[in-house]
């Protein structure tokens, strides 16, 4: 019996902590605390900018300290539509809504051929048939081919009203192509009526 009790004992010890304050499974996570107080300023304001993927945002998630040090999550739960043009603005203060102008309209003119670009669309004004159209990347821009035997020197706009940065025209046999560039990564469809075409980009 005392064998026994003694074997026990020997068992007991090799299965010990050699330092019971930490944690037996070193993925564990703990939650640190601290007496430290850190000289910070005051948070007034903060802008995120957005790559030009982004399309909607999903989750707001703060991470924060609290009065005895410990670090907490706070996750707040989105599914709206943004534009990535604009910052996301953080502020600790209420701040007047921005009262923006209606932008102004403006028309390009290449003879045979209007643009008209407004906020994310652009009108394209023009009797020539359209022969194709597409996209392609890198750097991002909608290409269209339209029907016309004409004879010019390359064009080049620049538009710089977001989504639309420039839009470039070059002669080939039988047809002319336009080239719209753009400011970042777009998905776009096409909208055609009696008064014309017009590019969607989203």
């Amino acid at each position: 019996m005392r064998l026994i009790f003694l074997l026990f004992l020997s068992l007991a010890s090799l299965s010990g902590r050699d330092n019971p304050f930490f944690p037996t499974d070193p993925n564990e996570k703990q939650t640190p605390t601290t007496n430290k107080v850190e000289a910070l300023k005051p948070f007034s304001t903060q802008k995120i900018s957005l790559p030009n993927s982004a399309r909607a945002i999903k989750a707001v998630i703060i991470r924060y300290q609290n009065l005895d040090g410990s670090i907490t999550n706070e996750e707040l739960e989105l599914n709206n539509k943004i534009d990535w043009h604009k910052p996301l603005v953080i502020s600790h203060e209420k701040t007047p809504a921005n009262q923006a102008g209606k932008k102004r309209l403006t028309t390009i003119n290449a003879k045979f051929i209007k643009f008209r670009p407004f906020e994310n669309t652009l009108k394209l004004v023009t009797e020539d048939k359209m022969l194709r159209h597409f996209m392609l990347a890198s750097p991002p821009r909608v290409v269209m081919d339209f029907s016309r035997d004409t004879s010019f020197r390359p064009k080049n706009f620049v538009v710089n009203k977001p989504p639309y940065k420039n839009i470039r025209m070059g002669n080939h046999d039988h047809y002319y192509r336009v080239v719209i560039e753009l400011d970042g990564q777009y998905r776009y469809k096409l909208q055609l009526n009696e008064k014309g075409t017009t590019i969607v980009c989203y």
